[in-house]
């Protein structure tokens, strides 16, 4: 007797980079954590507002951006300088660091970031739903405090985000000219990898480009792409040559 396995189609979440989700098979699969890593500069917060706003406005998604090293007001004046406007804060949360400071001043006195990050996402999580979150930034919560063991503590914390199902964009930043992508094994831990660079074009003109590195369960073109951003839009295209 033959068995037969019934395939079941996983949902995605589109990144709404044009010519991008083409390339990774629609999207990301719902409930992975994506590793978003660059120099400074190179639009990676930009990048998340971009799927955050695309997906609560014109998904119904629940999404939820905690900035660690920019203000809520600041974010949203860029928002809306971007073009991702209007929005509809019900559906998509900006708190930074001070805010949840206030609401966690207990868990502040021991400065345990990662449990204060587990304990205001779960609340937002029961009380009106998650679907997508993006962390802004990896780096961030590193200096904020000593953490005794790192390996552990994001392996826990990652643990955490895949038991709720959520869909998670994590960014993590290079220091300019650097090359290490991990500093904990973040990289491996993550479903997905995704590289953003300038690139030089002759000696004086830069190309932004972004490629993808890894993603579990997807066919994927690894090769990198030109990356642009126009009008409030983010397309994706071969790179052109010098």
């Amino acid at each position: 007797m033959v068995s037969q396995v019934k395939m079941v189609q996983q949902r995605r979440i589109k990144t709404y980079v044009e010519g991008l989700d083409e390339k990774i098979g629609g999207g990301i699969r719902e409930g992975h954590i994506i590793l978003i890593f660059g120099s400074p500069g190179t639009m990676k917060s930009t990048l998340c507002l971009n799927i955050l706003w695309n997906n609560s406005t014109k998904e119904n998604k629940k999404c939820l951006y905690i900035t660690l090293e920019e203000e809520k007001e600041s974010l949203i004046e860029s928002m809306s300088e971007l073009g991702f406007w209007p929005y509809q804060e019900e559906k998509l949360v900006i708190s930074d660091i001070a805010g949840l400071r206030l609401e966690h001043a207990e868990a502040d006195k021991g400065r345990d970031w990662f449990r204060i990050l587990e304990d205001y996402i779960k609340k937002r999580y029961d009380e009106h739903g998650l679907d997508i979150l993006v962390i802004d930034s990896l780096n961030a919560i590193f200096s904020l405090d000593k953490i005794d063991n790192p390996r552990r503590q994001l392996f826990h914390f990652f643990g955490f985000i895949r038991k709720l199902g959520i869909t998670a964009f994590i960014i993590s930043e290079l220091h300019p000219g650097g090359e290490e992508i991990s500093a904990y094994g973040e990289d491996f831990l993550a479903d997905g990898t995704f590289a953003l660079k300038f690139h030089q074009m002759g000696e004086a003109d830069y190309q932004l480009r972004i490629r993808c590195m890894k993603l579990r369960h997807s066919k994927v073109d690894h090769g990198y792409m030109a990356l642009i951003f126009r009008d409030g839009m983010f397309s994706a295209t071969p790179p052109i040559s010098e």
